[in-house]
């Protein structure tokens, strides 16, 4: 699990000794003056005072010191959780589905993330000072009386173990409320990604209908869960209410005999409240720590995902090749498998085209190239003239890539084409549009400064593309693989593409086309025909 550093918690937690220590003063301070006021002690007053000032002052700077320093560590630890979990995630490997909905993935990294990050963070120091707190005052109330404390001793247990038997259904409660934000989000997020889809096949009441039951699962179990964690924390509250209520009248028939002063008396007063503001903290604590369980074990599954091995980037010299060699391949839960013992070599600076039918596997090889799938079986090389190497994570470098569909972020075209080359010029910039038959792009008002939303929202499926085209182009790779990039291109913008692409890299990379256009066939020097198995 990734919890933040311990140095920061025990710093909470140093921060809260002071608290309790002044607190504890406080009480004693306040006893020394009714004691001198009442005429019990002849002890100086005006010293009294000032020391009271001054612990007042102890609190004060304490209070503020512990609240500032709970928001700084909170804040900080809240921003290096979600970067460690997200980097986790994006670098744990791939087999062909995802393990967990996008939307789910986002809940876990966001709300799930501020459940145990405020556990970590807020409620684990709180508990132990509170604990801290409590044992002090009860220590401090001991010496005034020690019979009062076996009263606490004997009515706490019975409060905590009698509250227990509710948190296992508290804690079933919140696993299936959290599932339930999760797919309601997923929900969300599909039908705002497919608005369009969704007006044009009329299914909006379908939509809202089921949004309007993931809405009420929720709200029933909520209530549920509220009525349950009201009950256990009742039963708590009262088990801890009588035995301070027994020990509250103690006090008063003690001053009623005379057995104690007025100035015992006012402390007495102080430490019961010491003591019940502690156990009512414990009481709201425990639920919320039975609601972060859930959300560790969430958490949890996200780190259960294995990463994928890195050790640092392989670039081959020239222009490579790639030889796959005796290909096994099938995805998990899959009856058949995509590939049997299938062999190819894409020599260095050739252009093959990979044709098929829908589903015959022709992007499955391309990600098996990339190594973003792992073979069952056989092998698969990049090499050059100097050394042959299993392509693997540090092998992509080599890779010029353009994945099927629309691809852009949001965000600027210029920040979207940067994404493969950081330092390109304006220059660079500019040549790699017009390769990719994007020049369109330099006449919009803004040129590449112009906005596109999620998905290339506000582009053509056509002009998307194109970008997406430009982008990979500016990366520095020597293996350059388009999997269906001209799918949404006219026959005229796909043959000036082809007829660019291939003038310019001719020789000096190797191309692989993955289509089931037959315009690529004439600039291909051969052509990887992949039957349905």
């Amino acid at each position: 699990m990734l919890i933040p550093a311990i140095g920061p918690i025990v710093v909470s937690c140093a921060i809260g000794a002071i608290q309790i220590a002044a607190s504890m003063a406080f009480v004693w301070v306040s006893k020394a003056l009714v004691d001198i006021a009442s005429g019990v002690s002849d002890k100086n007053l005006g010293t009294h005072v000032m020391l009271m000032i001054g612990i007042m002052m102890v609190q004060l700077v304490g209070r503020l010191g512990a609240n500032w320093w709970e928001n700084w560590f909170t804040t900080k630890s809240a921003i290096q959780m979600r970067r460690q979990y997200f980097s986790h995630v994006m670098r744990s490997e791939w087999t062909g589905r995802e393990s967990f909905h996008s939307a789910d993935t986002v809940n876990r990294l966001e709300e799930d993330i501020r459940v145990v990050n405020d556990l970590v963070c807020s409620r684990v120091p709180a508990v132990v000072i509170t604990v801290c707190q409590f044992a002090a005052a009860a220590i401090y109330m001991f010496s005034l009386q020690p019979a009062l404390l076996w009263v606490l001793v004997i009515l706490m247990p019975v409060a905590v173990i009698g509250s227990k038997m509710f948190f296992k259904t508290i804690r079933r409660l919140t696993s299936r409320i959290r599932a339930l934000d999760s797919e309601l989000q997923g929900h969300m997020q599909e039908n705002l990604q497919n608005r369009i889809l969704i007006k044009t096949m009329a299914g909006m009441e379908r939509v809202m209908d089921r949004m309007a039951s993931l809405q009420a699962d929720i709200f029933s179990n909520t209530v549920e869960r509220m009525n349950y964690n009201a009950a256990a924390r009742g039963f708590m509250g009262f088990g801890f209410n009588a035995g301070y209520c027994a020990a509250f009248l103690w006090g008063i028939f003690g001053i009623r005999s005379g057995a104690i002063t007025f100035g015992t008396m006012t402390a007495f007063l102080q430490l019961v409240g010491q003591i019940q503001r502690p156990i009512a903290d414990i009481s709201r604590h425990i639920p919320a720590f039975i609601h972060s369980l859930t959300s560790v074990e969430r958490l949890m599954e996200l780190e259960d995902q294995p990463l994928e091995k890195e050790s640092g980037a392989i670039r081959m010299d020239g222009v490579p090749g790639i030889r796959v060699t005796g290909l096994d391949f099938r995805y998990p839960e899959q009856k058949g498998p995509v590939f049997t013992d299938f062999s190819h070599t894409f020599e260095p600076g050739s252009v093959t085209a990979i044709m098929g039918a829908t589903g015959s596997g022709k992007s499955t090889l391309t990600r098996l190239i990339l190594a973003l799938l792992k073979p069952n079986g056989g092998s698969i090389e990049i090499y050059d003239n100097k050394r042959s190497v299993p392509v693997c994570a540090d092998t992509r470098c080599n890779f010029m890539y353009v994945p099927q569909g629309n691809s852009l972020m949001s965000g600027s075209i210029r920040e979207n084409l940067m994404m493969a080359a950081p330092d390109a010029s304006e220059e660079k910039l500019r040549e790699a549009l017009h390769l990719a038959v994007a020049d369109f792009v330099l006449d919009l008002p803004d040129g590449m400064d112009t906005k596109c939303s999620e998905k290339g929202s506000g582009l053509s499926e056509g002009q998307a593309q194109r970008i997406a085209i430009a982008r990979a182009l500016l990366q520095d790779g020597g293996i350059l693989i388009l999997d269906e990039a001209t799918s949404a291109l006219d026959s005229a913008t796909e043959h000036t593409l082809i007829e660019r692409l291939s003038a310019h890299f001719s020789g000096n990379k190797t191309i692989i086309w993955v289509t089931h256009r037959e315009a690529v066939t004439q600039f291909a020097g051969s052509i990887l025909r992949i039957e349905n198995h």
